[in-house]
């Protein structure tokens, strides 16, 4: 991750040296200025959601009067947010790229190749030729030299055991998909609505006198 992240400051840099600052200013003063002076830009939706705008909108919007030195601030306070965002969207990439192929992989998800791509000077050698190597093997339907990732608990889990999700009214073939299931946000919410139901029939068991309206209890 260190050597990802160099080189994810590097890219910003050179995103920067190329006119950035310019095609922002040019962008945010023919589509956001007019809704920045409405009170309604909204950064959640659209290309407006983009790591590289909004992380400057306090350098975009600052009054002309601002001194040089508090533009030079803003500004610097903008890189440093968007290659902050760069770096969390790329761990959040990396993390689903996990999940997928690694952690919980379907049925269908080929087999993943692990490349050593940190030093991009030996490319050719480290990532090029191998992965070609890889792709011509799996071509003539032969074994490739170089060995695909185990993906996690691949050796315990059972890909044919049964399990029934009585609050889903579901079948789960597999302990991978069956671990996956329990996590969803679907299950989550049947136990949850299970959960409340049962806290409200207890709520009832202690109150007997609920149901009586307009009646003095001896209770």
């Amino acid at each position: 991750m260190e050597a990802l992240d160099k080189k994810l400051d590097k890219r910003v840099d050179e995103m920067l040296s190329m006119g950035l600052i310019d095609e922002l200013k040019d962008f945010h003063r023919r589509y956001n200025e007019q809704k920045v002076q409405e009170n309604s830009q909204d950064y959640q939706h659209g290309i407006f959601q983009s790591i590289g705008f909004k992380e400057f909108h306090e350098y975009l919007t600052a009054d002309a009067g601002v001194s040089e030195e508090e533009s030079g601030q803003l500004l610097t306070k903008g890189i440093e947010a968007m290659k902050q965002a760069t770096k969390r969207y790329a761990r959040k990439q990396n993390k689903w790229v996990r999940n997928r192929f690694l952690k919980r992989p379907g049925a269908f998800v080929p087999p993943v190749f692990g490349l050593h791509v940190t030093d991009v000077s030996s490319w050719e050698k480290a990532v090029l030729t191998p992965a070609l190597e890889v792709l011509d093997s799996l071509q003539k339907g032969e074994r490739p030299s170089l060995e695909p990732i185990k993906s996690v608990g691949e050796e315990q889990r059972n890909k044919r055991s049964r399990h029934d999700c009585e609050l889903c009214s579901k079948v789960i073939i597999g302990d991978l998909e069956w671990t996956a299931h329990l996590k969803s946000k679907n299950h989550l919410y049947h136990v949850r609505k299970k959960r409340k139901a049962e806290s409200t029939s207890e709520q009832k068991v202690a109150s007997p006198c609920d149901h009586i309206r307009g009646t003095d209890c001896p209770l």
